[in-house]
């Protein structure tokens, strides 16, 4: 009866730990498939160790004799001592994958390990492993066991330990589904693993049994639902001290008192060798070309400021409070950007910028030159007939101007051009020029109508006493010394005046008016001066004049 029951006893723990191991080679299949993420090689190498201790645990219950039972169950004793090393791996690589495990971790790791399969495959001669105590069964506990199997037992415990607390930092720093895949990966590793403690400390749960592998089934079904369901491997969060560290900006953590607590990469570049190690001293200290910037930084509220350093770089500042749950500073966060070739761009802008400007206001310039050409008289500099006549369309759209109009010319011009040449007549044009503008220095209109002939426009109150300025003018062109050419030359004006007042409106009437008045001086006699007769009328001889 009681091998009754110890049969149908075995036969469970067999189709249990089969159940178990199947599955662990599922799920070592589904992230195998996924062996390019980080962790997932881990995780495989994990579930095969798994499988290998249930499954030759299985063949332990499942065989008879007196030498094949002895053998599985040394072999499942293998998958007890490398699976922690696949532990730690496998949460080595899923928290930290962008850290390389260097050798001295390897050799740490997995010493231990290989030296305890040596004892196993030599059948342990010096009873290092389970002690004077013959065959394996009666060592299942640290207290029957030899020295090694003390130092495995510990060696295998701490490192599922230091793979726990690395997953419970990792499931703090997480959020959202990637906390919920730690978690579910935390819960995979601690169920059997405290079986496996209790086991080892106290005895088997049940008569005869390791309940360490029969608990992988809970870890084979935790891990699927894992991968498939959480998207382990799948959706794989980059931890945020890597985000910080790989960043190319600067980033600096200070305390209240500004006090360096922590700095990423390219801060600690920007370091450089000056400070042996920057954690713990002032900002100011580590950060030199800082300390102007961080003077203005006494209440160090949210701010954002450039800093120019010695070789023409330029940082663009940000610094951030960092608040406790009371909303109290307890620390500030400087970030910086490396803004030189933002900086020079814009200064090359800026200069292209003033060079545009600087071209617009000489093309201004030039067209101001150009319009005031075309609008001057270029042997006189007094303006042209083009300007007269925008000027009197001026007038005419200001019903209420008070205005008077003086043409005079040259008499017997010709005789002087004959006489001293067209430089001597130039000359005299000249003179006569320079005349007009140092005694009304622009503030009339002033014309050279054509040849000899010019034309003033007068306005504001000269404009009532045009025949008294028109006479002054006469006066001091008669007494003029023209000297050219070692010469001595005279000359003489004849002016005729009109009136908007009187021989208006239309300012092409009074300048009709006036030229009939030029044309009455020179039949008078030349060398004088003519008021037109009142009214905007031409006789047939005023006419004639004008053609």
């Amino acid at each position: 009866m009681l091998l009754g029951t110890m049969s149908m006893l075995a036969q469970t723990y067999m189709l249990w730990l089969n159940c178990a191991g199947a599955l662990a080679l599922l799920t070592a299949a589904v992230a195998w498939r996924r062996r390019e993420v980080p962790g997932a090689l881990g995780l495989f190498a994990y579930l095969m160790m798994v499988a290998f201790w249930t499954l030759t645990y299985a063949a332990h219950w499942g065989s008879s004799g007196s030498l094949w039972p002895q053998v599985w169950l040394l072999a499942s004793f293998v998958g007890a001592v490398s699976s922690p090393v696949c532990v730690w791996l496998l949460t080595r690589l899923l928290t930290a994958p962008s850290r390389k495990v260097r050798w001295p971790e390897w050799m740490a790791v997995l010493a231990v390990s290989v030296i305890t399969v040596a004892l196993l495959v030599t059948n342990d001669p010096l009873g290092l492993l389970f002690g004077p105590v013959a065959g394996l069964g009666t060592a299942h506990t640290l207290l029957n066991g030899g020295p090694w199997f003390t130092v495995a037992v510990v060696h295998g415990y701490l490192l599922i330990l230091l793979s726990v607390v690395r997953l419970i930092r990792a499931r703090r720093e997480s959020v959202g589904l990637y906390r919920q895949q730690v978690s579910w990966v935390l819960l995979g590793l601690t169920v059997p693993w405290a079986g496996s403690f209790v086991g080892v400390m106290w005895g088997p749960v049940f008569p005869e049994l390791d309940i360490t592998p029969m608990s992988f089934l809970v870890t084979g079904a935790v891990f699927l639902y894992a991968v498939l369901g959480l998207r382990l491997f799948d959706l794989v969060p980059v931890a945020r001290h890597l985000l910080i560290e790989q960043l190319p900006d600067g980033v600096v953590v200070l305390d209240r008192r500004r006090r360096v607590l922590d700095l990423n990469q390219a801060a600690r570049r920007m370091v450089g060798n000056r400070v042996q190690s920057p954690l713990g001293l002032p900002a100011a200290e580590v950060f030199g070309h800082w300390s102007a910037a961080l003077h203005d930084l006494r209440d160090l509220g949210d701010q954002q400021l450039r800093l120019a350093l010695p070789g023409g770089r330029h940082l663009e500042v940000r610094v951030s409070s960092l608040r406790d749950d009371q909303q109290v500073v307890q620390g500030h966060m400087v970030v910086w950007r490396d803004v030189t070739e933002q900086q020079r761009a814009e200064a090359r802008i800026q200069a292209a910028h003033e060079e545009l400007q600087q071209r617009f206001h000489e093309i201004q310039r030039l067209q101001v030159q150009l319009r005031e050409q075309s609008l001057r008289d270029p042997l006189t500099g007094l303006h042209n007939r083009r300007y007269l006549q925008k000027q009197l369309a001026l007038l005419e759209t200001d019903t209420g101007a008070v205005y008077s109009v003086l043409i005079f010319d040259i008499d017997h011009f010709k005789v002087t051009n004959d006489t001293y040449g067209h430089g001597g007549g130039d000359r005299a044009l000249q003179e006569v020029a320079a005349l007009l503008q140092r005694r009304f220095q622009d503030q009339h209109t002033l014309c050279r109508y054509g040849g000899e002939e010019f034309v003033m426009v007068l306005t504001g109150p000269p404009a009532a006493q045009v025949q008294s300025v028109a006479e002054t003018i006469r006066r001091d062109i008669e007494g003029f010394d023209i000297y050219y050419d070692g010469q001595s030359l005279r000359i003489t004006a004849s002016f005729g005046v009109a009136t908007a007042a009187e021989h208006g409106p239309a300012p092409e009437q009074v300048l009709l008016a006036a030229d009939r008045a030029l044309y009455l001086a020179k039949n008078q006699g030349r060398n004088r001066v003519c008021m037109s007769p009142p009214g905007p009328w031409l006789t047939q001889m005023g006419m004639g004049a004008l053609d």
